[in-house]
């Protein structure tokens, strides 16, 4: 049975998703391992967290590919008795191998934003910009019942800056953390925003300029690209004959926050 090795994982995401084109700031990659290891199981994540790399073990993975990159600053120690070190220290032990494909993966279009366009039944999904992607809505509806269609794609409640009486015809999304993209949303000829995260200033100005954004949470925006990546994966290995099991993560962030 013909098994993928790392390298060639690394080349099927390189293909759809170049590791050149990530920004300047990130440490997407191939992080951990040996590229000539050969790979029975992979376990898609959108982080690497403890749980995650147990679950890699339950499933017998020897690799695990992340959306958020570890050692994403400059690591100079490995102490346990703090969370990155302690993190590494369990993948190191276990032997696991990772691979992080972040700013590279958002600027496809099994980015976020695309994964969750085409959920919303989008119509001429297009970019606005390499992180953006825009498309009309079937039907012109208020950002009020705009808002809970999206919250039932995302499974969550969202916050919505703005009026919500405003019709919203073009809607334009960014997973992860991209407010400052609603000025491009705008420009492109969106009238609504959908990104993870909102900070104060970027909220006020867009309201006060008519616009309006909602904030769907860094991990609800984000994860359902992973399962996408996760079949892309495993079709793409199915067609070249490789013997491999491709498994979308089950576990669930503390980050993705919770509703009190």
């Amino acid at each position: 049975m013909r098994k993928p090795t790392n390298q060639q994982i690394f080349d099927l995401i390189n293909a759809i998703a170049p590791f050149e084109t990530q920004e300047d700031f990130d440490n997407a990659g191939f992080l951990i391992g040996s590229p000539h290891a050969e790979v029975d199981n992979i376990l898609v994540a959108l982080d690497a967290t403890p749980a995650v790399v147990q679950e890699a073990l339950d499933k017998g993975a020897q690799l695990l590919v992340v959306h958020h990159p570890l050692m994403f600053h400059a690591v100079k120690t490995l102490r346990q008795d703090t969370y990155e070190g302690a993190l590494l220290g369990q993948i190191l032990r276990s032997g696991l191998s990772v691979i992080s494909a972040h700013t590279n993966l958002d600027q496809t279009y099994l980015s976020g934003g695309a994964v969750i366009g085409r959920k919303l039944g989008l119509n001429d999904l297009r970019k606005a910009d390499p992180f953006i992607y825009l498309g009309e809505l079937p039907q012109p509806i208020s950002a009020r019942m705009l808002g809970t269609q999206i919250g039932e794609v995302l499974g969550q409640r969202l916050r919505c800056y703005g009026k919500p009486d405003v019709v919203i015809r073009t809607l334009a999304i960014a997973g992860g953390a991209y407010d400052e993209g609603y000025l491009a949303a705008r420009e492109a000829g969106a009238q609504a925003y959908l990104t993870g995260e909102v900070r104060h200033h970027n909220a006020l100005a867009a309201a006060e300029s008519g616009f309006v954004l909602f904030d769907g949470g860094h991990y609800h925006t984000e994860v359902g690209m992973m399962h996408e990546l996760a079949l892309y994966l495993q079709n793409t290995l199915n067609t070249l004959q490789y013997h491999v099991g491709v498994h979308a993560s089950a576990a669930i962030s503390g980050a993705r926050g919770c509703t009190l």
